[in-house]
C-alpha cells in the first residue's frame, strides 16, 4: 500500500519532484493511516506556505482516486497530507489474503537483485556458541524475507580452513593425544580432548583434515537442528588452491596501490578512507588473511552477485572501511557490499546470568541452547532484537508457556484462531471470501485489518533495511490486536453472516501470522 499511495501522490506532482515523496504511518493513528510531508517539502523550495501547498494538493489528489482507494484525504498540522483508507480497500485485501495465501505478501521488488548472503562463517575450531546461533537466525530469516520479496538469494558459509587458528586446534589435539599441557594459546574444552580419542592419532596432516572434517560435520548438524541450510560451504582453502589470491595482489598492484617496507607488502587502503594502510603479504610470504578476504570478495563479484551482504560478529567492527577500501581499489562497487555487525548475547535465567554450561563447566554452546528450549522459541528471541543491539536472552521465559513469553503469545493468537475454526465447522460454518465482509464495523476490526494490509510493506521495509526484526514486532502487534479483538468480540455468533464474515477476517489473520513465521524458520502452533 505505501507504494500505491507514493504512486498516486507522484501522479499530480510535476516530474522533478516525483522522487521526494516518502510515505509514512503516523505515530498518532487518529491523524489517518498514511501520511506524507510532501508539500512542507515543496514549500522550502518554492517558499509558498505549506498548508496552501498541502490543500491544493489534497484536492488533486481527492480527483486523481478514480478506484477510491481512500475514504478521506486530510490537511493537519504544518502541512502533512493525511490518508484514510476506505472500508472497501481494507475488505478487499482481507479477500486477497484469503485468495492468495501462503502467497501473500510476495512481490517481485527485489527482481533485479542476485544477492549473497554470508553468515555464521564460525572458525572450524569448535562447537558454535549463542552467538553463532543469533547470526544463523538473522541470516537465515533475511534470506527468506529477501526471496519473499523477489530477490534471488544465495546464502554461504565461509570456512576459514588456512588460519592460524586450525594450527592452534591441531596443536591442542596432538597434546592432549600425547598426554602434555595444552599450549598456552590453544584449546582447552572438553571436546579438544574428545577429537583427541576419536582420531587417535598424532600425525598432524590427519589430525588437521580429521579435526577440521569433525568439527563442520558438528556445526552443519547444529545449524540443521535451526533448519538452517547454505547453498554453499565455501572453503578458505580452496581459495589458496585456485590462485585466486595471488592474482588480486597483482591486480592491486597494478593500479599502483601497494607498496614494500622490509619484506612485507602493504595496500595504500588509507587513499580509500581506511585510517590506516594494511599489510598484504607477510615478511615470511604468506598471504594476510585480509588479502584472502579481498580475493574471496572480489570472487563474490565476478560470479555474478551485484548485492553482497554480510553477517558479522562485532570483533569484525574495524574490518568493514578495509574491506570496501580494496574492494574500491579493484573497481568494484563497494557499496553493494552491506554489512551487518551483530552485537552479543547474553544468557540469563531468570535475573541470574549464565556463563557457563553445567554439564561441562564451559560455555553454552548453541546446541544446549536448542536443547534445552527448542528451535522455535531459539530462533524468534535471537531474530527479535535488532542486531546492533546487544540482546539479554532469558532461557527462562523463552520456556514458559505464558503471554509474557512473546514467541508464546504470537503462537497463541494463531492456535487460538485454528481452535476457533474447528469449532465453526463443527457448527458448519467456515470462512468464505464471498462473505459480506462490510458487516465488520467495529474500531478493532477495522485495526486488524490496517495490520494486516501492512504486512506486505513490512517485508519490503525489513528487505530494504536488513531489518528481520521488524518481522518479529509485527507480529507482536498483529497477536495483540487479535487477542483484544477476541475479547471483545465473539466470532460465532447468532447471525450467521456476521460469522462468517468473522470467520474471514480470523482466517486471514491465521495465515499472516503463519507466514511471517515461517520466514522466522518458525511453524505456527494449531495448539496449545
Amino acid at each position: 500500500m505505501l507504494e500505491i499511495i507514493k504512486a498516486l501522490v507522484q501522479s499530480v506532482l510535476p516530474g522533478q519532484h516525483r522522487s521526494s515523496v516518502e510515505i509514512e504511518v503516523p505515530n498518532n493513528e487518529n491523524y489517518g493511516d498514511y501520511s506524507t510531508n510532501i508539500a512542507l517539502v515543496l514549500a522550502k523550495e518554492t517558499k509558498k506556505d505549506p498548508r496552501e501547498i498541502a490543500n491544493k494538493l489534497k484536492d488533486e489528489l481527492s480527483r486523481a482516486d478514480n478506484k477510491r482507494l481512500m475514504a478521506s484525504i486530510s490537511v493537519l498540522g504544518a502541512g502533512f497530507i493525511n490518508f484514510k483508507l476506505s472500508d472497501r480497500t481494507l475488505t478487499d485485501n482481507v479477500r486477497d489474503i484469503m485468495r492468495t495465501d501462503r502467497d501473500y505478501g510476495r512481490s517481485k521488488h527485489g527482481r533485479d537483485q542476485r544477492v549473497l548472503l554470508e553468515f555464521v562463517s564460525a572458525n572450524p575450531t569448535g562447537p558454535l556458541h549463542i552467538g553463532h546461533g543469533r547470526w544463523a537466525a538473522i541470516g537465515d530469516s533475511l534470506a527468506n524475507i529477501l526471496r519473499t520479496i523477489g530477490h534471488r538469494v544465495d546464502s554461504e558459509f565461509y570456512v576459514n580452513d588456512a588460519g592460524e587458528q586450525v594450527e592452534r586446534l591441531t596443536d591442542s589435539i596432538i597434546s592432549r593425544f600425547e598426554d602434555k599441557p595444552v599450549p598456552a594459546n590453544g584449546y582447552a574444552g572438553s571436546y579438544v580432548a574428545d577429537l583427541a580419542k576419536t582420531i587417535g592419532s598424532s600425525d598432524r596432516k590427519k589430525v588437521r583434515a580429521s579435526a577440521i572434517r569433525s568439527v563442520i560435520e558438528q556445526q552443519k548438524h547444529t545449524l540443521e537442528a535451526m533448519s538452517v541450510r547454505f547453498n554453499k560451504w565455501y572453503y578458505e582453502s580452496d581459495l589458496h588452491r585456485s590462485k585466486k589470491i595471488p592474482q588480486t595482489i597483482k591486480d592491486i598492484k597494478k593500479k599502483g596501490l601497494t607498496f614494500h617496507e622490509g619484506n612485507a607488502l602493504w595496500f595504500k587502503s588509507s587513499e580509500f578512507g581506511d585510517d590506516k594502510n594494511r599489510v598484504l603479504v607477510k615478511e615470511d610470504g604468506s598471504f594476510t588473511y585480509f588479502a584472502a578476504d579481498i580475493a574471496y570478495h572480489a570472487d563474490k563479484f565476478r560470479r555474478g552477485y551485484n548485492r553482497l551482504i554480510n553477517v558479522w560478529g562485532t570483533d569484525h567492527h574495524g574490518y568493514v572501511p578495509r574491506l570496501k577500501a580494496a574492494l574500491e581499489a579493484l573497481g568494484y562497487p563497494a557499496e553493494k557490499l552491506e554489512i551487518i555487525i551483530g552485537q552479543l548475547v547474553a544468557l540469563y535465567r531468570g535475573s541470574e546470568l549464565v556463563r557457563m554450561s553445567k554439564r561441562t563447566g564451559e560455555m553454552v554452546t548453541l546446541k544446549e541452547v536448542l536443547d534445552e528450549i527448542g528451535e522455535p522459541a531459539t530462533r524468534y528471541f535471537l531474530t527479535r532484537n535488532s542486531p546492533n543491539t546487544h540482546l539479554d536472552f532469558d532461557l527462562e521465559l523463552a520456556k514458559s508457556k505464558s503471554m509474557e513469553n512473546p514467541v508464546y503469545y504470537v503462537g497463541y493468537a494463531h492456535a487460538r484462531i485454528c481452535s476457533i475454526l474447528k469449532e465453526a465447522k463443527k457448527a458448519g460454518l467456515r470462512p468464505d471470501a464471498k462473505a459480506r465482509l462490510s458487516l465488520l464495523t467495529t474500531d478493532v476490526e477495522r485495526k486488524l485489518m490496517l495490520k494486516l494490509m501492512r504486512y506486505p510493506d513490512e517485508l519490503v521495509i525489513a528487505g530494504r533495511n536488513l531489518q528481520p526484526h521488524r518481522l518479529t514486532a509485527y507480529g507482536e502487534e498483529l497477536a495483540g490486536i487479535y487477542h483484544n479483538y477476541y475479547h471483545q468480540h465473539r466470532v460465532i455468533t447468532g447471525d450467521r453472516d456476521l460469522s462468517i464474515s468473522r470467520l474471514v477476517l480470523a482466517k486471514s489473520t491465521s495465515i499472516v501470522i503463519r507466514n511471517m513465521l515461517k520466514l522466522l524458520g518458525i511453524e505456527a502452533p494449531k495448539e496449545m
